[in-house]
């Protein structure tokens, strides 16, 4: 085996390493990619659930104030509970919040989990089953819907 010999095998193993690498660089940052496309939809539709149930919150509150304002002290001390807010704002203001986290945790997964399979598959030198970019375009499909239906 002569010196030239060991040089190109060499050569040939660091450009398949080399080409591979910048083949899960590029899936890594795919996926990081629809990630952080996931989390900011979803924290958008978070933010403007939160904020019409904060309005409202406020206005209902604001207007029991305004009646135990009325009514008078002795009215007040009489009957406190009924001057509260209904507590189905608040039930639906909570389950709201913890179905689109968890929705977006969801989508996270199996977005992070294509990606780490697509990685996989490339180190391995096998074919992905599922493209990132692919697989990530119909996670981001499925939380635009999500977030649409929430708001």
């Amino acid at each position: 085996m002569s010196f030239q010999t060991v040089v190109d095998d060499v050569k040939g193993r660091v450009e398949t390493l080399t080409t591979q690498g910048q083949k899960v660089a590029q899936i890594s940052l795919d996926t990081l990619k629809q990630t952080g496309e996931i989390v900011v939809d979803k924290f958008q539709a978070l933010v403007k659930t939160e904020s019409a149930a904060a309005k409202e919150l406020y206005s209902v509150t604001k207007l029991s104030f305004d009646k135990a304002i009325a009514d008078g002290f002795k009215a007040f001390t009489a009957a406190p509970i009924s001057y509260l807010p209904p507590k189905e704002k608040f039930v639906t203001v909570y389950t709201d919040t913890v179905t689109l986290v968890s929705a977006t945790g969801d989508e996270l997964y199996k977005t992070l989990k294509t990606g780490f399979t697509s990685i996989q598959a490339e180190i391995l030198g096998e074919t992905p089953v599922k493209k990132v970019k692919t697989a990530a375009k119909k996670a981001t499909s499925a939380v635009k819907k999500a977030a649409a239906k929430a708001a």
